[in-house]
């Protein structure tokens, strides 16, 4: 999914050089974030943001023009919905300006409009089980698990990785299928030695997936 129109709120007005810092404040307290991005008022072009901590010293009447501006955090229009949520995360953000090539200003994406666009990809409302298979970080390759539930007569509405950590060698790689009853799919993945940790019906997978978009974006409520 693409951060296009159709997901960017191109109504959220950024702030412009001759708005004061308490103007700033206000917006931060209201609108319940921590960053607010900046353009140039003629061009539109995005130079730079402004979060609490630079306001906090200021006076009232400052401008912002005549704050000492971060380096702004962006996405450029029909970059992933993944890359906005690995910016969010790395930079700890609610909220990320959209630019196109030229850094002209075309508006933002919230962590709410990202929650919802992961939910959309990894089908939560959609009914279905769930089977969570073990895979080594050397042989990792998910082809012919997809060829074997197939085979099954399942179809795969979505599926979720969770990387392995420093001392751990395996991914946990979760399946989300358009039936409820796996356990044909499980003995067949069985049959080809596959370890099948967990299998479970679609409420249950709905909140794995909802806690794991949480985790990726865990910082975002911060």
């Amino acid at each position: 999914m693409l951060a296009n129109k159709s997901i960017v709120e191109q109504e959220f007005k950024p702030l412009e050089g001759g708005d004061h810092v308490i103007t700033v404040k206000k917006r931060l307290d209201q609108e319940h974030y921590d960053m607010l991005p900046v353009v140039n008022q003629v061009t539109q072009k995005l130079i730079g943001q402004v979060d609490r901590r630079q306001i906090e010293k200021a006076s009232d009447k400052t401008l912002v023009s005549d704050l000492e501006l971060d380096e702004a955090v962006k996405i450029y229009q029909g970059q992933h919905i993944f890359e906005a949520a690995r910016l969010m995360l790395q930079h700890e953000l609610r909220l990320l300006p959209v630019v196109d090539e030229e850094w002209t200003y075309l508006g933002v994406l919230t962590k709410d409009q990202v929650l919802e666009s992961l939910s959309r990809m990894l089908n939560l409302a959609s009914f279905g089980s769930v089977i969570t298979v073990e895979l080594s970080r050397i042989n990792f390759s998910i082809s012919e698990i997809v060829q074997i539930i197939e085979t099954e007569g399942a179809k795969i509405l979505g599926v979720t990785v969770e990387t392995p950590s420093k001392g751990d060698q395996n991914f946990e790689v979760s399946f989300k299928l358009n039936i409820k009853d796996v356990s044909r799919v499980v003995a067949a993945l069985r049959r080809y030695e596959y370890t099948v940790l967990a299998e479970s019906k679609s409420t249950v997978f709905g909140e794995d997936l909802e806690n794991r978009a949480d985790e990726l974006l865990k910082y975002i409520d911060m």
